[in-house]
C-alpha cells in the first residue's frame, strides 16, 4: 500500500484493520482510515499528556470500551456509526459489511507533538498521505465490494468519495447528497451513496446542522433501496 511497517511509542506495530462485520448482499459502509485507543500519559516532566496514540483498535469502526490510562473510554467511531447510520436505518452492524479505505491508522500532527512532549521523537506524521494511499488501495477496495455483493454503499466523507469516484475533495463535497450514484463493478450496478463524515455530523455549528439535515434525506433513500 505503499508504507514501510510503523509502530506506536511503546512499539506496539501499526496493523492492518480487517473487516470484521461481513455481511453480504446488504449495506456496506466505508470509511476512510482506522483510529486508535487513546490514553492518558505522563511525560518526563511529571504532566500528564491526553489522547496519546497507543494501539489498535480491534476492527473497523469498533465500538469496544478499553482503559486509558485514566478511566473507561469508549471507541468513538463505532458509536458514531450506531447513533447518526445503523439507528436511523434500524439495521445491526452484523447485518452490514464495514470496512475503511485505508486500513493502518494515520498519525496527524498532534499525535506526533504528543509523543514528542513525552520524550519520543523518532515518529513522524503521515496523515497528509491519506489520499495517495487511498488510490493505491482501490484495488483491495473493489475486491471488498466484490465479495460483499452489497445491494448498496454508504461513503463516509468527501475524501473517501473522491478517491472512488475519481474527484477532487472539492468536487467530491457536491456528491454528497441524496442522490445515488450508480457505480459499476464487473457487471454489476451499485446504488452508491456519498454520505457526510460522522466527525461533522459530531459538531454543534451551522455547518454540521446542514449536513445532519442532508443526512436524514439521505438515509431515508437508503432504507427505501433496503
Amino acid at each position: 500500500m505503499g508504507l514501510e511497517p510503523y509502530t506506536y511509542l511503546y512499539g506496539n506495530p501499526v496493523k492492518v484493520h480487517v473487516p470484521i462485520d461481513i455481511a453480504l448482499n446488504g449495506l456496506m459502509i466505508i470509511g476512510a482510515y482506522p483510529t486508535a485507543h487513546f490514553n492518558t500519559v505522563k511525560s518526563p516532566e511529571g504532566k500528564l499528556i491526553t489522547k496519546v496514540p497507543v494501539e489498535d483498535h480491534l476492527y473497523p469502526f469498533s465500538n469496544e470500551m478499553y482503559f486509558d490510562g485514566s478511566g473507561i473510554d469508549r471507541v468513538k467511531s463505532g458509536q458514531e456509526i450506531e447513533d447518526y447510520f445503523l439507528k436511523q436505518l434500524d439495521i445491526s452492524r452484523e447485518n452490514c459489511w464495514i470496512t475503511d479505505l485505508v486500513k493502518v491508522f494515520l498519525f496527524k500532527p498532534g499525535h506526533i507533538n504528543r509523543y514528542n512532549k513525552l520524550g519520543y521523537t523518532n515518529f513522524k506524521a503521515n496523515r497528509h498521505e491519506f489520499l495517495k494511499l487511498a488510490k493505491k488501495s482501490m484495488s483491495y477496495l473493489d475486491q471488498e465490494i466484490e465479495l460483499a455483493n452489497p445491494k448498496i454503499i454508504i461513503g463516509l466523507g468527501a475524501e473517501v468519495n473522491a478517491v472512488i469516484h475519481q474527484k477532487s475533495v472539492k468536487e467530491a463535497t457536491q456528491l454528497i447528497s441524496k442522490t445515488p450514484i450508480l457505480k459499476k463493478l464487473n457487471d454489476k450496478t451499485i446504488p452508491f451513496f456519498a454520505c457526510p463524515h460522522p466527525g461533522i455530523l459530531m459538531r454543534n455549528d451551522e455547518r454540521s446542522d446542514k449536513w445532519r439535515a442532508v443526512l436524514d434525506e439521505t438515509l431515508i433513500e437508503v432504507k427505501n433501496y433496503l
